[in-house]
């Protein structure tokens, strides 16, 4: 499989997110939740549209559109 590739903002939020240690990315809700809180409204509408493609980035990578 491919990595996903999102929107660089998606991305920044996405790694702050991960970066944090807050929460296991595999856990969707949570990981929205606190793109939410974040203040990361691209991220978290993002993820409410692809979470499929979500969890596919989080299994195989997940990189920033040129």
């Amino acid at each position: 499989m491919d990595e996903i590739r999102v929107p660089k903002s998606v991305f920044e939020g996405l790694e702050a997110i991960r970066q944090s240690g807050t929460t296991n990315m595999l856990d969707f809700f949570a990981v929205l939740r606190l793109a939410s809180a974040l203040n990361n409204p691209d991220t978290a509408r993002w993820l409410l549209d692809h979470k499929r493609e979500y969890v596919q980035g989080v299994l195989y990578g997940i990189e920033p559109e040129e």
